[in-house]
C-alpha cells in the first residue's frame, strides 16, 4: 500500500510567490512519495514515461532501449503500475491536485481541451510547477475521464457531469453560422452568435458565459481563434496563415490601410504570428510576386480586394483615361492617380510625358493614345 505524505492546501487566488512555489514544490513531491514503494526498475520506468523527472516524457522505444527491453513490455510494465496506483486506497493524498483540475474544468463546462487545463492550472498556481506532473494526476484520477485525439477534435478531459455531446453541439452550430457570414468574428460576437443560434436551445442550460463558449470551441480543429482573438474556419487563412504571404494578408486586412513592408514584417512579429522571425526583404520579395497584394508607393502595399490595381503611375494614368472614355485635365487625371498610388504629384506628371501612351493638347487636356 502507497504511505500517505503530508501534504499542504492548494493556495488561494492572491497568496504571495512563496506559498505559490511551496505549493508546486509540495505537488512534485507528492506525486514522488506515493510511488516511492514501486520496484526501482518499474519506478523509473514510470518517472521517465511520465517525465516526473521534469523532463519531457520518453517513448516507449527509448525507455525500451535503456533497459534492454521491448517497447510492448514497457507499456506493459507502465500499464500495471497504473492500475496498481488506481486501486491504492491512498489515492486521496493527490486529492489537493485534483480539486483544483475539477474547479478548472467544472469552470469551462466539464470538459476542456487538454493543453488548456495544463495552461489554466500553471496560471491559477504560479510558481515552479512540473506540467507532466499536473498530466500524471489526470491520467491516475478517477474524476476525470480523457478523451482522446480524433480527427475532428483535440485531446480532452470531462469530468464526470462532461462529455463531447454539448460541445459537438455548439461546434457544429457555431460552424453553420461560420459558413454564412464567410468571414472570421470578435470573441464577444462568436459568443453572442452561438448562445443566440436557433439551435441553442439544446445546450444553454449548460453554455452560460463566454467562457464556456471558448472552452467549447477550443475542442474542435475545424474551428480556431488567432492572435487577435477572432473565431473562424481553422482553414481560412484569417485564421491560420501558412506563409509569409498570408501573414502579410492577415496584418494589412486588419490594419485596412497600405503599409510599408517594413511595417508589415514588424507586425508580423508582433503579432505571434510567426514561430521564426520574419525578414523585411524576404516580405518584400514575397509579396510584390503575390497577385493579392499591389504596390502602392516606394515599399508601400495594399490589397488588392480593397479596388487597388497593380502597374506603374503610367499604367494607372492609362487606365484613369480610358475609364474615362476621352480627354481629362492635368489636375483630374492626378487625383484620380493619386487614389491608386501613394506618390508625389510630380511622380504622376513624369508619367504624363510619356509620349507614346498619352497626348496633350494645347488646351492642356490629356488624351489616351491607341487606348492601352
Amino acid at each position: 500500500m502507497m504511505s500517505s505524505p503530508t501534504h499542504s492546501a492548494a493556495p488561494e487566488a492572491g497568496t504571495n510567490a512563496a506559498a505559490a512555489a511551496e505549493f508546486g514544490m509540495d505537488m512534485h513531491n507528492m506525486v514522488h512519495e506515493y510511488i516511492k514503494d514501486l520496484n526501482p526498475r518499474t519506478k523509473e520506468i514510470v518517472v521517465k514515461r511520465f517525465g516526473l523527472d521534469g523532463k519531457k516524457p520518453r517513448t516507449l522505444e527509448q525507455i525500451g532501449r535503456s533497459y534492454g527491453i521491448t517497447r510492448e513490455r514497457v507499456r506493459q510494465i507502465q500499464a500495471g503500475a497504473m492500475k496498481d496506483f488506481r486501486q491504492s486506497e491512498d489515492l486521496s493524498v493527490l486529492s489537493p491536485i485534483e480539486s483544483i483540475l475539477e474547479n478548472i474544468i467544472v469552470e469551462r463546462g466539464n470538459i476542456m481541451r487538454h493543453d488548456h487545463v495544463l495552461d489554466v492550472f500553471a496560471d491559477r498556481t504560479p510558481g515552479e510547477v512540473n506540467p507532466y506532473v499536473v498530466e500524471f494526476v489526470l491520467e491516475l484520477s478517477n474524476r476525470f475521464t480523457h478523451h482522446p485525439e480524433t480527427e475532428l477534435t483535440h485531446r480532452a478531459w470531462a469530468t464526470e457531469q462532461g462529455d463531447l455531446d454539448v460541445p459537438t453541439q455548439v461546434i457544429n452550430a457555431f460552424i453553420t453560422s461560420l459558413q454564412d457570414s464567410g468571414e472570421p468574428l470578435p470573441h464577444d460576437a462568436t459568443v453572442k452568435c452561438v448562445l443566440d443560434h436557433d439551435e441553442a436551445e439544446t445546450y444553454c442550460h449548460v453554455v452560460t458565459d463566454g467562457e464556456i463558449v471558448a472552452s467549447y470551441l477550443a475542442i474542435s480543429k475545424k474551428v480556431r481563434q488567432n492572435p487577435f482573438g477572432e473565431w473562424g474556419l481553422t482553414e481560412w487563412t484569417e485564421i491560420s496563415p501558412k506563409g509569409v504571404k498570408d501573414k502579410a494578408y492577415v496584418i494589412l486586412k486588419k490594419a485596412g490601410d497600405p503599409l510599408h513592408f517594413t511595417d508589415i514584417t514588424e507586425r508580423i512579429n508582433a503579432s505571434g504570428l510567426a514561430k521564426r522571425p520574419a525578414i523585411p526583404q524576404t516580405v518584400h520579395n514575397e509579396l510584390i510576386k503575390d497577385e493579392r497584394f499591389v504596390l502602392v508607393g516606394r515599399g508601400i502595399y495594399a490589397l488588392r480586394e480593397w479596388g487597388y490595381e497593380p502597374g506603374t503611375v503610367a499604367d494607372v494614368a492609362a487606365r484613369v483615361l480610358k475609364n474615362a472614355g476621352g480627354t481629362l485635365s492635368r489636375d483630374e487625371i492626378v487625383d484620380e492617380v493619386l487614389k491608386q498610388r501613394m506618390v508625389k504629384k510630380n511622380t504622376v506628371l513624369l508619367a504624363l510625358q510619356d509620349k507614346d501612351r498619352f497626348k496633350k493638347h494645347k488646351d492642356g487636356m490629356f488624351e489616351l493614345l491607341n487606348n492601352n
